[in-house]
């Protein structure tokens, strides 16, 4: 890029186009030349060559200043370049609406276009005084032809692009499926493993429930399982049930009613106090709640203990 910018002050070349366009316009036509500048260098085109043809395009630039009939030749190069953007427009339609970078560079294209139109407006009330500017003019002009006719040639790129996009796309989604699939059958396993764990820490509490009835109350206590009992016409799930019978009082039958969780929540606890109020009702004789957990917050220790539920852990 050094050889290049020995070629071209662009500083200088910046500063003229600022004279008759606005930055923004001016930035995009230097950066146009840019382009130019560098295809032509790496194609290989001498350095000697190069002066000689710009020498040859300031001559002919020289001779458009002394003629007004290029002033036709500007509007009909402005004709078609609209023919170009209408063109590009209706090109642009026929494109998929997936296409959101494109239509992005199409509205670009569009707004630039509407900034070149203005600017040709204020040309043609100021034609007077752009007469010594003509000359640049007329150069920037076939600049922008070219730029356009490589703009061309970037979206039918781009077209292109898109296309191998869309085949992306479709091995793409194929393998959203398959990975899909693959989720679904990891969902089943776990759903296995969350069941097994769910019955291991009830195993886990029907012996240290057993074993402290026995101990700290001297229970006679049968043996602790998970059953279903059919309590308001509806079956439902107990995870603690048994009986027990206290020496101390061998005429009383005892029921123990209890709830195996990992971590107990209030929630839990609002529907455990549910299950005992129909144990109440449909059990004869004494009810011993209890809840077995892992981890319970004190405010949920607090709950269990107010609806008399026995914690142990």
């Amino acid at each position: 890029m050094s050889d290049i910018g020995t070629l071209v002050n662009r500083q200088a070349l910046l500063a003229e186009l600022q004279q008759v366009f606005d930055a923004q316009t001016a930035g995009i036509l230097l950066s146009v030349l840019d382009k130019v500048i560098t295809q032509i260098y790496q194609v290989g085109v001498p350095r000697e060559d190069f002066r000689e043809l710009k020498q040859t395009v300031v001559e002919l630039a020289e001779a458009q200043q002394r003629t007004e009939q290029r002033v036709t030749e500007l509007a009909e190069a402005q004709q078609r370049t609209e023919q170009r953007v209408t063109e590009l427009a209706e090109a642009q339609q026929r494109t998929e609406q997936r296409v959101a970078e494109l239509a992005e560079a199409q509205r670009r294209t569009e707004q630039q276009v509407a900034e070149l139109a203005e600017a040709q407006r204020r040309t043609e009330q100021q034609v007077a005084e752009l007469a010594e500017a003509q000359q640049r003019t007329e150069q920037r002009v076939a600049e922008l032809a070219e730029a356009q006719r490589r703009t061309e040639q970037q979206v039918a790129e781009l077209a292109e692009a898109q296309r191998r996009s869309e085949e992306r796309l479709g091995r793409l989604e194929s393998a959203i499926e398959q990975l899909v699939h693959a989720i679904d059958g990891l969902r089943k396993q776990v759903g296995g493993l969350s069941d097994m764990i769910g019955r291991d820490i009830e195993d886990v509490a029907h012996g240290v429930v057993y074993a402290t009835l026995r101990r700290e109350l001297g229970w006679q206590v049968s043996m602790l399982e998970r059953v279903w009992k059919t309590w308001d016409d509806e079956p439902e799930e107990v995870n603690i049930f048994g009986t027990a019978m206290d020496p101390a009082r061998p005429e009383r039958k005892i029921w123990i009613v209890g709830e195996a969780k990992r971590n107990l929540t209030l929630r839990e606890v609002e529907k455990f106090s549910e299950q005992l109020r129909r144990a109440r009702e449909n059990l004869p004789g004494e009810i011993f709640p209890v809840c077995f957990c892992y981890r319970a917050r004190p405010e949920v220790q607090a709950a269990a203990l107010n609806a008399g539920i026995r914690k142990e852990s």
